[in-house]
């Protein structure tokens, strides 16, 4: 039997969190938290490509937590587990950056107050002492 591909995807995932169904033609991949489905017609022919190799069972080198998330209280910790913040911004929906900490020193852990921050979801950029960014997803509720 002869095959004619008449369309190929190619995807380049270099995310951690990538799962393919082959028999359904779809993906999902996990960027900062944010979950993207990708869904092919059923006759596509898909290739997924992954040069980056990592452990999915080894920590995270560079992680970020923030808690509580969502949150109630108007205040959430910001930590690292090896960097030290040295910049926060909290970016919303829209892309807007509505607020902005620059610390002098570096620190491993950061009380940040989010009052007169309406309700709604937001991107928290920290930039550390070593010149990485990481990004996380926050949601403020009703208080």
């Amino acid at each position: 039997m002869d095959f004619e591909i008449k369309e190929a995807y190619y995807l380049h995932i270099t995310q951690r969190c990538c799962k393919f169904c082959a028999m359904k033609k779809l993906i999902l991949i996990s960027i900062f938290s944010i979950f993207i489905f990708i869904v092919f017609p059923a006759e596509a022919n898909v290739f997924v490509q992954n040069q980056e190799r990592s452990g999915f069972n080894e920590p995270d080198r560079f992680e970020l937590n923030i808690y509580p998330n969502p949150t109630e209280t108007g205040r959430i910790t910001l930590e690292m587990n090896n960097e030290e913040i040295q910049e926060i911004r909290l970016i919303n929906i829209t892309g807007k950056e509505v607020l902005l900490r620059k610390m002098e020193f570096g620190t491993p852990k950061y009380l940040l107050s989010l009052e007169n921050i309406p309700n709604g979801i937001y991107f928290v950029r920290v930039k550390t002492t070593g010149n990485k960014t990481v990004v996380k997803k926050l949601v403020v509720a009703s208080r």
